[in-house]
C-alpha cells in the first residue's frame, strides 16, 4: 500500500497484551481504503502453510534441495527475535519481566523466544488468531475531524457483521499472583562489548509491582504520581538516584528497564546500574533501599514537584503531527483490561489532583514511597552477570537441537521439507498480484496545498 496511499503512519505492533493495527493519513478516501484493508489483513488473514513457513519458522536443508547438506532453522520472525534479543539490554530487560510477573501473560516474551518459536504450529496459530482475532475481543480508536458514525457503518459492512459475538472472558488477562516476600534472582546475560572495563560487566536493579489500574481504587491519581515520582528519583543531574548511584561511580550508568512502566494491567518501577563491578552489586542494591528510606523521611522539594508538573501539562497540551497515534497508544494500557480508556488524556486533571493532595497533606509522597516501595513485598532484585561466551552457547545448544530433530527425520520427511522449501522459492519469485488493492487515484488528491485555520484560545 506505500505506493497506493497518502499515508502518514501505516504500521503494526506485537505488545504481552494485545496487537495493534494503526494508520494515519489526511485524505478522506485514502482513509477508507486503509480501513478496508486493515480490517481485511486483521480479521480475514489467509495464514496459509506457505506464509507460516515464510515469515514464522520451518525447516530447510543448508542446499534446500540437498537432504546431506544439513538442516537449519529459517524465518522472518525467528530470525528478527534472534537479533532483537542479542543484547545485553534486551536479554536483561526480559530476564527483568520475567521475574517481576512470575504469572501472568508479561511474564512471557510477547515477540517470541526463539527457543519457543519453533514449537508453534501452523494449527496452533489459527487456533490462535480465531479466538484471539475477533471482534468480539477488538477495541477500535478514530482520531481527528471525519464524523465518527460513516466510519463504524463501514466498519460493520466490511468485518464485524460477518461474525457471531463469541464469549471471550475466558481470554481476560488475570492479576499476577504477588509475592509475600522479596525475592533475589541471578541471570546470565551476554557481555557489553561497549564496555571497555572487563571487570565491569554486571547488571543489577531492584524493582516493583505497584499499582493494580483496574482493580484498585484511585489508581489514576497514584500512578500519574508515581510516574512524577519517577522523573524527580531519575531524570537529570538533580534526581535523587542520579546523585547516590551515578555519581559515585558505581556504573557505568542506569541499567536497562530503569523507571516507572505504567503501559501495563499493573504497573511497575525499577531502578538501577549497568556495568557493575561484581563485588559492588550488593552495594548498589543497598544504595537503592537507602535512597528510599531517605525520600520516605524528607519528601520532594515542592519546588520541583511543580516544576514537573508544569513540563507534564505542557507536554500534554501540545498537539503535534502524533498527537492522535500517541493517545491511541496510550488508551489501550488500561481499555483492554475494561479500564478507563481516556486515562492518557487526563494529566491536567490529575496533575490538579495531585496539588490538592499535596496541599491536604504535607506528607503525601513520604506516605506514598513507604506504601509502594518500602512496604511492598512484591520487590525483585535482579542481578545479571556477563558470560563472553553467552552467544557461542546459544548457538551450541540450537546446533544441538536441529541436531536431533535432523537425525529424527525419516526420508519421507526429508522430502517434505525439501519439497516445502521449492515451493516457497516459486512462491517468492512469483509476483504478487496487487489487483485487489485500492489505490488513490489523482482525482482524490488536492491540487493546491491544504491551510487550516488556526484559533488561539
Amino acid at each position: 500500500m506505500l505506493k497506493r496511499s497518502l499515508s502518514t503512519f501505516m504500521n503494526a505492533m506485537t505488545g504481552a497484551d494485545y496487537t495493534m493495527y494503526p494508520f494515519a493519513t489526511q485524505n478522506q478516501e485514502d482513509f477508507y481504503n486503509l480501513l478496508g484493508v486493515y480490517l481485511d489483513a486483521s480479521f480475514f488473514p489467509k495464514l496459509s502453510r506457505g506464509d507460516f513457513l515464510q515469515e514464522g519458522h520451518r525447516l530447510e536443508f543448508n542446499k534446500a534441495d540437498d537432504p546431506d547438506s544439513g538442516l537449519a532453522i529459517k524465518g522472518v520472525v525467528f530470525n528478527e527475535m534472534k537479533g532483537a534479543m542479542g543484547s545485553q539490554a534486551a536479554r536483561y530487560s526480559r530476564e527483568l519481566s520475567a521475574a517481576l510477573f512470575p504469572k501472568s501473560t508479561f511474564h512471557h516474551n510477547s515477540g517470541g523466544d526463539p527457543v519457543a518459536i519453533p514449537t508453534l504450529t501452523h494449527e496452533q496459530l489459527q487456533e490462535f488468531h480465531r479466538t484471539h482475532y475477533h471482534p468480539s475481543n477488538a477495541r477500535f480508536f478514530t482520531y481527528g475531524d471525519m464524523p465518527l458514525e460513516p466510519i463504524l457503518k463501514r466498519a460493520q459492512e466490511l468485518a464485524l457483521s460477518k461474525f457471531e459475538r463469541l464469549d471471550v472472558s475466558a481470554l481476560d488477562v488475570t492479576d499476577e499472583v504477588r509475592y509475600s516476600e522479596p525475592q533475589r534472582v541471578e541471570v546470565t546475560v551476554p557481555s557489553d562489548a561497549l564496555v571497555a572495563d572487563k571487570e565491569k560487566q554486571s547488571v543489577v536493579s531492584v524493582a516493583w509491582l505497584q499499582i493494580n489500574q483496574i482493580t484498585e481504587e484511585d489508581s489514576g491519581l497514584e500512578s500519574f504520581a508515581l510516574g512524577v515520582a519517577s522523573d524527580l528519583l531519575l531524570s537529570g543531574n538533580q534526581a535523587v538516584f542520579y546523585d547516590s548511584l551515578i555519581e559515585p561511580g558505581l556504573g557505568s550508568g542506569f541499567s536497562p528497564g530503569t523507571g516507572y512502566g505504567g503501559s501495563r494491567r499493573e504497573t511497575s518501577f525499577s531502578v538501577g546500574l549497568k556495568g557493575v563491578k561484581e563485588d559492588d552489586v550488593d552495594e548498589v542494591e543497598r544504595t537503592v533501599m537507602s535512597t528510599l528510606e531517605k525520600v520516605a523521611e524528607e519528601g520532594f522539594p515542592r519546588e520541583r514537584v511543580s516544576a514537573t508538573l508544569h513540563q507534564l501539562e505542557l507536554s500534554a497540551a501540545r498537539v503535534s503531527t502524533q498527537f492522535g497515534l500517541g493517545a491511541a497508544f496510550g488508551c489501550m494500557t488500561t481499555w483492554v483490561h475494561g479500564g478507563d480508556a481516556l486515562r492518557p488524556l487526563r494529566t491536567a486533571e490529575f496533575a490538579a489532583a495531585l496539588e490538592k493532595a499535596l496541599d491536604a497533606d504535607p506528607e503525601y509522597w513520604q506516605k506514598l514511597i513507604k506504601r509502594r516501595f518500602l512496604d511492598n513485598p512484591h520487590r525483585v532484585t535482579i542481578v545479571g552477570k556477563a558470560d563472553s561466551e553467552y552467544d557461542a552457547k546459544l548457538e551450541a545448544a540450537e546446533a544441538e537441537r536441529v541436531a536431533a530433530m535432523e537425525s529424527a527425520l525419516s526420508e519421507d520427511e526429508k522430502k517434505v521439507i525439501v519439497a516445502e522449501a521449492a515451493e516457497l522459492k516459486a512462491a517468492q519469485e512469483t509476483p504478487s498480484d496487487v489487483s485487489c488493492l485500492p489505490t488513490l487515484t489523482t482525482d482524490a488528491i488536492p491540487r493546491l496545498a491544504q491551510t487550516y485555520d488556526a484559533k488561539l484560545e
